[in-house]
């Protein structure tokens, strides 16, 4: 690893000596280490799985992020590389998440963003061509904190700006209608400056007939349990999916109140029949200054699917169907319950898709945070989750919400103390209560007995 950033630090380098034209060139980003205890394991979808008297396990890992842009305020060229390890682990090897083994040594440099961002001269207009990093405007419950291949375009005609964009999900095959695309449009309307209000629309095009593990994913989550629904893996060819929705925020004084709605329409298309997507999702969220810190309240709900007899899926369609990472709703600060903005490689909840595989979630949870002393903050988190239907949550296939949909209540606080300038290190708990939803097994007859769950870590954080 060593040997990969001081390869990659002399080019930005040389690069930067060779053309003093381009004297705007920073490099930005953060090393962040996290040392964890918990008492559960996630499985190969992201899945907590709860079980009994597990015991519990620590470990260490570290991720690196170095954004570099070189250019001038006309135009950027952008490279964003990260490195992710644990202490420990593997040395002398090549491939994402490697390293940190004894002699670490480990080729494991990833490109998450490389692109060029440029402005057109005497327009408001701006565009962004490459592998880039975008979210939705649904909090990421679509696709949040996304790395993707693709065009975007901003710009202004007070008071609305537009946000067009194209991404690649999959080519299959070259010069074939038979890729995985998105297209988006969005207007942001700003009649006055304390309120804003969006209307979007979003097209998800799959060509792809079950290729490269994509549409396979969605037929996982409209299928696997009972074919009835659906004709079967090999059957599925296409996914048109229209996401038409809106969003708001304003500005009330000591609280602002924010929230966004969308529904989804469109076919998946098989060989022999056809299943109707009628997926919706709602949210609103309000933030304010209380006393001496600041406090939230959020409530969000993802429509799922209690009938696999019918020709209609009424859960949610969403960039986790593609990659699990897709979709990241991560803002109401759990650690267990969802994923966390702040997680590493063990980014993983009792859900991790919004869709909750094909089952959708209710879910509302407060905080509060605020400053304890100089250089001290101290934060605190309450969430509460349930499946929205009775249905068994078929991606990742692990528990089966027919006879309960309540997963979890958690509660969470953390500490953080700003050691100098750009270097904090904090400690983190957070304990959650399972629902009875995990009261049987994934067949909903066997009786469980599993444990409540709990988690921990020491973090250590320098943002530069």
């Amino acid at each position: 690893m060593r040997k990969g950033f001081l390869i990659m630090v002399a080019v930005v380098l040389a690069a930067a000596l060779a053309a003093p034209a381009m004297a705007d060139t920073s490099l930005n980003g953060f090393i962040r280490t996290n040392g964890w205890m918990s008492n559960f394991v996630a499985n190969s979808a992201g899945y907590i799985q709860p079980n009994k008297d597990l015991p519990s396990n620590s470990y260490v890992e570290e991720r690196g992020r170095f954004l570099i842009k070189t250019g001038n305020e006309n135009v950027k060229a952008v490279y964003f590389a990260e490195f992710d390890q644990s202490f420990g682990g593997q040395a002398y090897t090549t491939g994402r998440n490697l390293g940190g083994g004894l002699e670490a040594d480990t080729t494991n440099i990833e490109t998450k963003n490389i692109y060029v961002w440029f402005k057109v001269p005497n327009t408001s207009a701006d565009f962004t061509v490459g592998v880039q990093n975008q979210s939705d405007s649904y909090a990421g419950v679509l696709f949040g904190y996304t790395d993707l291949a693709g065009v975007f375009a901003n710009f202004k005609v007070e008071p609305v700006a537009v946000r067009l964009g194209w991404s690649k999900f999959w080519e299959n095959a070259i010069n074939k209608a038979d890729d995985v695309d998105l297209y988006i449009a969005e207007a942001k309307f700003t009649p006055t400056k304390d309120v804003k209000i969006g209307a979007n629309l979003y097209f998800l095009n799959d060509m792809g007939g079950g290729a490269k593990g994509n549409a396979l994913q969605i037929n996982n989550a409209i299928n696997t349990v009972n074919p009835a629904e659906f004709s079967g893996v090999t059957a599925l060819r296409k996914v048109r999916v229209y996401i038409p929705g809106v969003d708001f925020s304003a500005n009330l004084g000591p609280a602002t109140l924010s929230g966004f709605a969308f529904y989804e329409f469109g076919k998946a298309e098989g060989t022999a029949n056809s299943v109707d997507v009628k997926g919706y999702v709602g949210d609103l969220r309000a933030d304010a200054n209380l006393g001496p810190g600041k406090g939230f309240l959020e409530a969000i709900y993802v429509s799922g699917d209690d009938n696999k007899t019918d020709t209609d899926y009424k859960g949610v369609i969403t960039a986790g169907n593609y990659n699990l990472a897709g979709a990241f709703y991560c803002r109401t600060n759990m650690m267990i319950l969802l994923p966390n903005p702040d997680d590493i490689n063990s980014s993983y909840g009792l859900t991790y898709d919004p869709a909750n595989g094909g089952a959708g979630i209710f879910h509302v949870a407060g905080g509060y945070s605020m400053k304890l002393m100089d250089k001290l903050v101290g934060a605190a988190n309450v969430g509460y989750i349930q499946a929205a239907k009775n249905r068994a949550r078929d991606q990742g296939g692990v528990y089966n919400f027919a006879k309960d949909k309540a997963m979890g209540t958690e509660i969470n606080a953390n500490v953080n103390y700003n050691i100098t300038k750009g270097l904090d290190i904090g400690v983190y708990a957070g304990y959650a209560w399972l629902g009875s939803a995990y009261d049987t097994d994934s067949t909903g007859a066997v009786t469980q007995d599993n444990d409540n769950l709990w988690t921990s870590k020491l973090r250590l954080n320098y943002a530069f």
